[in-house]
């Protein structure tokens, strides 16, 4: 540790006198770096990005869809739920939602209109990354409410005169020709986007919809959707499969409803932003290169002596090495720091919010340790061969230059 702590300040001092000559291939290596690194972090979040716009309506990675394939006769909606849900729970998975599929008639300053209704769990906003603009996502004490709480879209929300949220009474009706009414609250908003924009949309708790106004019963569940880990999914898909393929509430399919990064395409981008950052950093280690054997045959004279004194070829040669690596290593933290400064400036984020990005991940960490990798790595091929030659110098005619 001595000696390896020696060399580092020797290679330190070295670089202080000899700033000058590597000052412009520090430079390069320093941008070469910095290049590496934020292509690597940009592309990781754009990833991230792409990935995450994918589960807003596939679902999260590892996402399984219950489908009811055939009901058994008389069989009610309550004991459907009780079959399926018992099932999923026996196997403890706690990230799951029904889902269904309905319709709602609502009053609004314009007159009465029609919405799409789904009636949910709260589990679906984890499973779909659903998030609100304001107020709340629906909790599970929404089932038990008498005025139902709805989650709208920003259209609907506009439709309705814009109502205070979870204190503002909403009049709903019943399906089309029904003229029972209720009042329901909306507690939460959707964000304005592309994917929820179209039409009015409303969402409601899957437990509570059996209460609306002209339904006499719980709803047929349309789907149930689970997400589990992904080392477990296939044993859980087969589990499931077994155990749901006869029951005294029908017959259920268990299929996987989201795709993964390979199949969605995203590895090959990964890929295609490793190559190109490994072409940005071949250029910055070439210069390097050059100016480290230049240095070399300027400090002939230099070596001789050293060498004359009873410097071995192994001190030698760790010394021009680790020239090297110090002054890349100081080159690629700076670089690294500003990929990081660049990639988390706030007008990068609010571009990477605008494209779909969620939830804005932190700098990926194997960016930097690639970066600071990428810095020693260079060091060490650029000083290897410079190093190999300042061995080779013999003492006479080093001092004789």
């Amino acid at each position: 540790m001595t000696g390896l702590i020696a060399s580092i300040v020797e290679a330190y001092g070295e670089l202080r006198v000899n700033k000058g000559r590597i000052l412009l291939s520090l430079i390069g290596v320093a941008f070469s770096v910095f290049a590496l690194t934020t292509v690597m972090g940009g592309g990781g979040m754009l990833t991230s990005a792409l990935t995450q716009t994918t589960e807003k309506w596939a679902g999260r990675d590892t996402t399984l869809t219950i489908y009811p394939a055939g009901s058994a006769a008389e069989v009610t909606p309550e004991e459907q739920d009780a079959v399926v849900l018992e099932q999923i729970e026996r196997l403890g998975i706690d990230q799951r939602t029904r889902r269904i599929y309905d319709s709602l008639r609502v009053q609004t300053p314009q007159g009465v209109t029609a919405a799409q209704l789904t009636g949910v769990d709260p589990a679906y906003a984890n499973i779909y990354r659903t998030t609100v603009a304001d107020g709340r996502w629906l909790a599970d004490s929404d089932a038990r409410r008498l005025a139902p709480a709805l989650v709208v879209n920003a259209p609907m929300y506009e439709q309705l005169g814009r109502p205070d949220l979870g204190t503002e009474p909403v009049t709903i009706y019943g399906p089309s020709g029904a003229t029972d009414s209720d009042q329901a609250i909306v507690v939460g908003v959707l964000p304005a986007s592309a994917e929820t924009d179209w039409g009015l949309q409303a969402f409601v708790a899957a437990g509570g919809m059996g209460a609306l106004p002209g339904r006499t019963e719980a709803p047929v569940v349309s789907d149930y959707i689970l997400w589990v880990p992904p080392e477990q999914a296939d044993e859980i898909r087969e589990r499931l499969g077994a155990s749901l393929r006869s029951t005294a509430a029908g017959s259920f399919d268990v299929q996987p409803s989201s795709m993964s990064a390979e199949e969605l395409g995203f590895q090959v981008l990964a890929y295609a932003v490793i190559g190109v950052a490994l072409v940005i950093l071949l250029l910055g280690a070439l210069g390097l290169v050059n100016i480290s054997l230049v240095t070399v045959r300027f400090r002939v004279r230099e070596i001789g002596i050293r060498r004359s004194y009873g410097a071995t070829g192994g001190r030698i040669f760790v010394g021009v090495l680790m020239e090297s690596v110090v002054a890349t290593v100081l080159a690629g933290a700076v670089g690294v720091t500003g990929a990081i400064a660049l990639v988390k400036a706030p007008f990068v984020s609010r571009y990477f919010a605008g494209i779909g990005l969620v939830e804005l991940p932190p700098f990926p960490v194997e960016a930097v340790v690639v970066g600071l990798g990428a810095a020693t790595l260079v060091g060490v091929l650029a000083g290897a061969l410079p190093a190999l030659i300042a061995t080779r110098i013999k003492v006479i005619d080093a001092i004789r230059s």
